[in-house]
C-alpha cells in the first residue's frame, strides 16, 4: 500500500512541475512583455499623441482597479504603453484622465467591452490602440487598421 502512496506523490510532482514549466515557456525575456499564462491573457494598451506640431504637450494618468500609473508627459508623436494581465474572471478595467491645451477628458481606455475589439499581437498577448487628436481620441485593434473616433474632447 505505501508503493502507491509514494507513486501518487510522484505523480502529482512531476504533474506540477509540468505546468510549472509550461508557463514559465510561455514567458518571453522582453520587459515589455506581461508574463501569460494558459488561463489570463496579457494586453499591451498603446496610446500615441497625434496632436499638430508645436502643441502643448499631452499629459495624462491611468489607473487600474488596483494599480496608478501615474502621471506621463508626451510630447507630438510620443507613445505611452502599459501592459496587464487581465483578470480571469473578467472585470479587468484601466481609465485615463487626458489634459491638454486648457482641456480634459477622462474614459475607459481598457474593459470588458473593449478588449474584444484588440488585436492579436501574439500568444496571450492583445494590443489596443489610442489615438489622441485635436478633436477626439481614436481607438484601433492594431496599428495598420482603421482608426474609429470614440470620444471628443
Amino acid at each position: 500500500m505505501s508503493y502507491f502512496k509514494n507513486n501518487n506523490n510522484n505523480n502529482n510532482s512531476i504533474f506540477v512541475s509540468f505546468i510549472f514549466l509550461l508557463n514559465l515557456a510561455l514567458v518571453t525575456s522582453s520587459s515589455l512583455t506581461p508574463k501569460p499564462s494558459l488561463f489570463t491573457p496579457g494586453y499591451l494598451v498603446d496610446i500615441v499623441d497625434a496632436l499638430p506640431n508645436g502643441s502643448p504637450p499631452l499629459k495624462l494618468r491611468c489607473q487600474g482597479k488596483n494599480h496608478d500609473l501615474g502621471d506621463r508627459t508626451l510630447n507630438v508623436s510620443e507613445e505611452y504603453k502599459f501592459m496587464f494581465k487581465a483578470q480571469y474572471s473578467g472585470g479587468t478595467l484601466y481609465f485615463c484622465h487626458f489634459y491638454w491645451n486648457g482641456k480634459d477628458k477622462i474614459f475607459d481606455v481598457f474593459n470588458d467591452n473593449i478588449s474584444s475589439g484588440c488585436g492579436s499581437l501574439a500568444a496571450f498577448l492583445s494590443q489596443c490602440y489610442w489615438k489622441v487628436q485635436e478633436d477626439g481620441f481614436y481607438f484601433a485593434g492594431r496599428q495598420d487598421a482603421q482608426f474609429e473616433k470614440r470620444y471628443s474632447w
